[in-house]
């Protein structure tokens, strides 16, 4: 991690301005995905990085840790995730840390023996949030008008749906808005013809015929197999 990477980690450069006139403590999150058959690198490496670190000045914690097996575990057997949980007393205090020799060793390492099996993710926070914390930022969301009802979001996408959608035409339909109406009885539709110069009585005496046929089929088979004589009189 490089100072520039800790200054673009802020969605805003005045904050990292302001926590440092209010002197805010600073927290970071940062994850690794080791990869199983570099372990024993990352942990030597990391075991370098967390004696020397803490001894940096401003630094308020420094700690390790390793995911638990559970159900929806990102860890596998090719990899393990590790995150690392920093406090220090101010912006300047972190920036002096990725700056240390020590810090560009570790980063060193990583890069140079492959040891990720992803790039690692950083973020910063502010300090611990208090229940009146929370209750003020509500307050200066709602007064900001961010948040709002679902029936305004409802309401509103109506409207933009309205808005986006072409004029109606006379005697003319809007593909996708309405429902296909029946084909007609000569409709020009692929196949519909070739069914009606084949057939030109269509579906329904095309099924008469064939009904009448096989009624035709049967009364044949009845008198074929009826016994001659007087047994069957």
């Amino acid at each position: 991690l490089t100072s520039t990477e800790v200054r673009e980690a802020w969605t805003d450069g005045a904050q990292l301005a302001m926590a440092a006139e209010a002197g805010s403590h600073v927290h970071v999150c940062a994850s690794f995905n080791v990869r199983s058959a570099s372990m024993p690198d990352f942990c030597e490496a990391s075991a370098k990085l967390l004696d020397m670190a803490r001894a940096d000045e401003g630094c308020r914690s420094f700690e390790y840790q390793r995911e638990l097996g559970w159900m929806k575990q990102v860890s596998s057997q090719a990899q393990s995730l590790f995150m690392v949980m920093q406090e220090w007393e101010s912006p300047d205090a972190l920036e002096k840390h990725v700056k240390s020799p020590h810090s560009l060793e570790f980063d060193n390492t990583l890069k140079e023996k492959g040891i990720l099996a992803c790039a690692p993710n950083l973020s910063l926070f502010g300090p611990p949030l208090k229940v009146d914390d929370l209750k003020a930022m509500a307050a200066k969301a709602r007064e900001a008008g961010g948040q709002a009802t679902f029936e305004d979001v409802v309401a509103e996408a109506k409207a933009e749906m309205a808005a986006a959608m072409p004029p109606k035409q006379p005697g003319k339909k809007i593909a996708g808005y309405s429902l296909p109406t029946v084909p007609e009885r000569n409709s020009s539709r692929p196949g519909s013809g070739a069914r009606a110069r084949s057939n030109p009585g269509g579906y329904a005496a095309s099924t008469k015929s064939s009904t009448h046929g096989a009624a035709e089929a049967s009364q044949r088979a009845r008198s074929n197999s009826r016994p001659s004589g007087a047994a069957w009189k």
